[in-house]
């Protein structure tokens, strides 16, 4: 049934109504909390209305306010001012001569201090809290009616009707106005802290509040009288709503910034919580800890009255509650306050004032002595929480002796989750703090050993070796800078213990097998839907020319699964497989082999599959690592390793065995093709592929996945060495694509993908399209019907799109049919996004592929694909009109797709988008604004960049297309170069060579452009200009640089803060990657300096060749001798070897 009264008809306009009990309750609390002027005459005046006699205005002056005034005014003019002030104002509100004498009388008990601190030492407070030694802090009022109708309804999800008019009633209160929602929050926080007495809380209430709650639900008042325990989680659920409302608060219409708590409300919404801190039940604390965590340490501060720095009581009283000397603490307030300060520490220290954080170390240190395990594992967390943001307090800088000698204690505590944090906190300093452990490194490392070697009690010391194997793959995958040679040398002496009890850990728990052994039932079952079971599926980015974010390729995440574990979560197996395979890239194959081999061999010959299956894991781990010395065994190792995969599949054979057995094979697929290559063994590729292809046909689900990747390993490494087998690969594939579902079918797909990569034109050759191609579009037009947004699609629309661009003119059969579906699908989710209040990035996904795709097949058709285009009488007149609209998405990621788009339009059909030119341009313009530490946001720039350089390249010396947009333009791009080798710039890959060749570019279309600031970016530019890959973009931007330099020659002088010769080095180094070879040594000092290794200027580029000559030489007749000379000692030997031979120059 629905309400009979609204929750929350009116919003009061008060925030504290006087007529009641209730607010009485409330100004007394106000009053003690306070001790204010004001406050005491507002209880005065309410007081009054309620005509109260004045031995009862005496009465209400509780002894806690007696006590905290007296302490408040230290001296008799402070006491005598506010005494004066109170009977001014008592007099002006018409309160009787008997009131004022009130005040006198509490004037006179303070000045002959009578009286002593209310209730201290006793046991039972006047919170009815048992144990609670802290001086009584009055307990806030109960909460009103209309908030207990609010919550009440707000949990009675079942009545759909009622839930809706709570969810109304709730936003509504939010929203009208700040003091309706000052007021919710302040009402839903003295709900959360009144459920702490559920035996006392309705009596309470008053009547009249109690009669609205009994009017809206009767049944939940009638069963939590009942039951008061009912009390715990209602008052729950008011602490989860008052987090909501606070850390998403609504936004004001009328300045479009969220709302927040303000004056008194703000500090009684602190007060109660603190006031919270000490309450008796763990569920109502633990609320009131996260709710003190979010707001005090929050990032974008969107409740700043309640930020660590304007909540001055905050870290003074977490600080007490902690202090073992304070005679006031309790174990409630010491629990509530150490888990509050873990969560600060996991939000944010940084936030956390230096001073307090140099006097909770000790504290922390201190707790580890606890006898209570919650509180040792808690203040674990809490130091680790810290550490892990790089921030060591100085404190614990002084205490590192007695924090490390802590750690040590509890390395023996009996409980399984102290020790397992124990070895989590020595992983966060060697992860970030490693120098403090070197002292105690060699004991350290022995510890983390024992821990890691597993324990016969059971599953719970498998939690602790979980965590100690984590330390070993933390160690071999730090920053080199970070290792000693005594690091490296105590691991090193450990291995023979290690790599053997990592090899145990590989083998599956007796708990993975029997689930293993259950869904390996499972996945031989046919017919069965498999999609819901699916892990997400996400696209994969299309960056031009320098790759940039890629937003989703799980490639390797699938990969890891299926090497070290069955699921995502990082377990022991997994750690210990990814800790062998980083030691032996650490270390190599001298000091890992001798340790492994013996137990290697005895795994792989053993006759229990789970141990084989664990040894076969290892020695793919170690194949990167070892690779050299592990080509000697594989002549013996593969064709083993291939008749285990080739065994048929039965009920009987272990799946296991065959799915690490296709993950290894794969790790030496390298060492397979060079036996091809070499012409010893010729026929491996062949039999290899005959394996797998049998393989596909297996119905266990994670063989056809582990299969699928292997495939496409296989492909990936031997290239058009697989073309001989085409013919044989598609069919098995396109049989397989109609019995797949789910992951299977997604690796499919990526593997036909791969195959067009690595296979090139081949792939599009005959008919072979015809074979693969209709059954792809098949499964894309039957689920996009269904639905468009399917993301098991996004890997489909992925793989057309390489075999389109791939394929080239073969594929035009196909063409149109994927140009509708794919403009279909942009049409339709487009409508969805448009519809749907903030959507999820993901969402976007579908219209991402679906540009992808129509990129992939203006790359394949060239100039064709505006015929293409213009036959599709349904999209083609609005061509242009979409790809505007997806140039000014609000979505970073399909602006980031339908950029490259058109920039392959512009290289490939110009005549297409030169009706709408002057409008693609400057969306591309605008694009160029993009805050670079946003997700994808560099990248998005970066195709803008390369769009507009495509767009100038069309140009040709015709500037009347660029003009109305150059001076913009070059604005934006002088932006991106002049900040070229910092990190924002730097750390987008293709962003500096992108922008490097788009001014070429530019200035190859008109050097005015470029000419005029040249100075302001030169050398950025050069930056930029030596990381240029593509042969065709460096020629252009060389070319557009000479055009630029003879525009404005000047430019070399007038470089800030740089003197000429190294504005001269910076453009000779520019000019000497052309001479780079492409096998360059990672030595570069022994390459400038050592044997001469540069390469002649590509023959293919003499004209080019011939005006960088010129130029040098004109700079060098520009800037005379003594420069020159000056400029030439600042190069390497190398460098003016080259100069001097290939350019004459001295």
């Amino acid at each position: 049934m629905p309400p009979s009264t609204p929750f929350i008809s009116h919003p009061p306009t008060n925030l504290f109504p006087f007529r009641s009990s209730e607010s009485l309750n409330f100004l007394i609390w106000q009053s003690e909390i306070l001790c204010t002027h004001r406050s005491i005459v507002r209880l005065f005046s309410s007081l009054r209305h309620l005509q109260s006699p004045s031995f009862q205005i005496l009465s209400v002056f509780s002894a806690g306010l007696i006590n905290k005034l007296s302490r408040r005014f230290h001296h008799r003019t402070d006491l005598d001012h506010t005494s004066r002030q109170l009977s001014n104002s008592l007099r002006h509100q018409r309160i009787s001569i008997l009131e004022i004498l009130a005040i006198r009388f509490w004037k006179l008990r303070s000045e002959n201090q009578t009286f002593l601190p209310v209730l201290a030492n006793k046991q039972t407070t006047s919170t009815g809290r048992q144990g609670d030694t802290a001086m009584a802090s009055p307990s806030p009022p109960p909460p009103n009616g209309q908030v207990l109708s609010l919550v009440s309804a707000l949990s009675q999800t079942a009545n759909h009707d009622l839930h809706v008019q709570a969810i109304q009633a709730r936003d509504q209160a939010l929203n009208s106005s700040l003091e309706s929602y000052g007021n919710l929050c302040l009402q839903l926080a003295f709900l959360l802290v009144g459920c702490d007495q559920p035996d006392t809380l309705l009596q309470r209430i008053e009547p009249s509040q109690l009669q609205i709650w009994q009017q809206t639900d009767a049944i939940t008042a009638g069963q939590i009288q009942s039951n008061p325990s009912m009390w715990i989680p209602f008052g729950q659920m008011a602490g989860l709503i008052l987090k909501n409302a606070l850390l998403r608060p609504p936004i004001q219409p009328a300045t479009n910034r969220p709302l927040f708590l303000e004056g008194e409300v703000a500090h009684h919404v602190k007060e109660t919580l603190l006031y919270g801190l000490t309450l008796r039940h763990t569920p109502l604390r633990n609320v009131i800890s996260s709710v003190i965590a979010d707001c005090s340490v929050s990032h974008d501060s969107v409740q700043p009255n309640l930020h660590i720095l304007q909540w001055p009581t905050l870290m003074p009283t977490l600080i007490q509650n902690l202090d073992p000397n304070n005679p006031n603490s309790n174990v409630y307030g010491l629990q509530a306050s150490l888990s509050t300060v873990k969560k600060m520490m996991e939000d944010d220290p940084q936030e956390i004032p230096t001073s307090s954080l140099d006097a909770l170390v000790p504290l922390l240190l201190n707790l580890f002595q606890s006898p209570d395990e919650s509180t040792r594992v808690t203040s674990l967390q809490s130091l680790a929480a810290c550490l892990s943001y790089g921030l060591v307090p100085s404190s614990l800088v002084v205490q590192f002796p007695t924090y490390l000698e802590g750690l040590s204690r509890l390395a023996s505590d009996p409980s399984v989750t102290v020790r397992q944090w124990v070895c989590r906190s020595i992983n966060t300093l060697l992860e970030f703090h490693a120098q403090y452990l070197q002292p105690q490194w060699p004991s350290i490392c022995q510890f983390m050993l024992q821990c890691t070697i597993q324990q016969p009690q059971g599953d719970e010391e498998q939690l602790v070796a979980t965590e100690a194997c984590e330390f070993w793959l933390i160690f071999a995958t730090i920053d080199e800078a970070d290792l000693t040679s005594a690091m490296m040398d105590t691991i090193q002496s450990l291995l023979p213990q290690l790599i053997p009890t990592l090899l145990n850990n590989m083998v599956y728990s007796q708990e993975q097998r029997v689930d293993l052994e259950v869904q390996n039932e499972l996945d031989m079952e046919e017919g069965v839907n498999v999609r819901d079971g699916m892990k997400p599926v996400f696209h994969k980015s299309r960056a031009k020319h320098g790759g940039g974010h890629d937003d989703g390729d799980d490639e390797d995440g699938d990969n890891d699964d299926d090497e070290f574990g069955e699921d995502n979560e990082w377990n022991l197996r997994k750690y210990a497989g990814a800790s062998l395979d980083s030691l032996a890239n650490l270390y190599g194959a001298e000091p890992i082999l001798p340790n492994l081999l013996p137990s290697l061999e005895q795994g792989i010959a053993s006759n229990d599959p789970w141990i084989q299956e664990a040894s076969i894991l290892a020695l793919g781990a170690i194949a990167e690592g070892c690779r050299e010395e592990m080509n000697v065994h594989m002549a013996n190792l593969y064709p083993y390793l291939m008749n285990l995969l080739a065994t048929p599949e039965t009920t009987e054979y272990l799946p296991q065995v065959k799915i690490i057995c296709a993950w290894t094979i794969s790790r030496y697929f390298g060492w397979a093709v060079d036996q091809v290559q070499m012409g010893s063994q010729g026929h491996l590729l062949a039999t290899t592929l005959e394996v797998l292809l049998k393989r596909l046909q297996d119905k266990n689900r994670k063989v056809q996945v582990s299969i699928g990747s292997s495939l496409s390993e296989l492909m990936e490494n031997a290239g058009d060495l697989m073309v001989p087998y085409l013919q044989e690969i598609y069919p098995v594939i396109v049989s397989a694509m109609g019995r797949y579902q789910g992951r299977s079918l997604v690796i499919l797909f990526d593997t036909l993908g791969i195959m067009a990569e690595h296979c090139g034109p081949a792939t599009g050759e005959n008919d072979l399209p015809r074979q693969y191609v209709p059954p792809l579009l098949s499964i894309w037009n039957t689920a996009a019907r269904h639905d468009p947004s399917n993301r098991m699609l996004l890997p489909l629309m992925e793989s057309l799109a390489t075999i389109a661009a791939t394929c080239g003119m073969n594929f035009q059969p196909f063409a149109l049919e994927c140009l509708e579906t794919a403009m279909g699908t942009i049409e339709q989710v487009q409508m969805v996004l448009m519809t749907t209040e903030d959507p999820a990035l993901e969402e976007a996904d579908p219209v991402i592929c679906a540009t992808d795709l129509l990129d992939g097949l203006c790359e394949g058709l060239g100039s064709n694909f505006a015929t293409l285009v213009g036959s599709s009488s349904r999209y083609g007149p609005n061509f242009l009109n979409v790809l505007h609209a997806l140039c000014t998405h609000p979505m970073a990621g399909i602006r980031m797709s339908a950029l490259a788009l058109l920039g392959d339009l512009a290289r490939n059909t110009p005549s297409m988008i030169e009706p709408a030119l002057p409008t693609l341009l400057q969306d591309a313009i605008t694009n160029l604004d993009s805050t670079f530490d946003e997700e994808m946001h560099g990248s998005l720039c970066s195709n803008a960049v390369w769009a507009i350089g495509e767009i100038c390249v069309q140009c040709g010396s015709n500037s009347a297309p660029i003009q109305p947009f150059a001076q913009d333009l070059m604005q934006k791009l002088v932006g991106i170069l002049m900040g070229n080798g910092s990190e924002r710039v730097s750390s987008v890959s293709g962003l500096a060579e992108n922008a490097s060749a788009c001014v070429g570019r530019l200035a190859t279309v008109n050097p005015a452009f470029v000419a005029p600031d040249l100075s302001r970016f030169l050398l950025g530019w050069c930056d930029g200009l030596s990381r240029i890959t593509d042969v065709t973009e460096r020629r252009d931007a060389f070319n557009g640089f000479c055009h630029a330099l003879y525009a404005n020659p000047q430019a070399i002088h007038q470089v800030d803060n740089v003197d000429i010769p190294n504005v001269i080095t910076s453009i000779l180094f520019a000019i000497l990657t052309w001479h780079i070879p492409s096998d360059v040594p990672r030595d570069t000092d022994d390459f400038l300096n050592g044997n001469y290794g540069f390469t002649p200027f590509p023959p293919t580029e003499v004209e080019l060749g011939q005006r960088l000559s010129q130029l040098i030489r004109d700079i060098r007749s520009s800037v005379g001798d003594h420069v020159w000379k000056k400029s030439q000692d600042r190069l390497p030997v190398n460098v003016r070897r080259l100069f001097r031979e290939a350019y004459q120059i001295q």
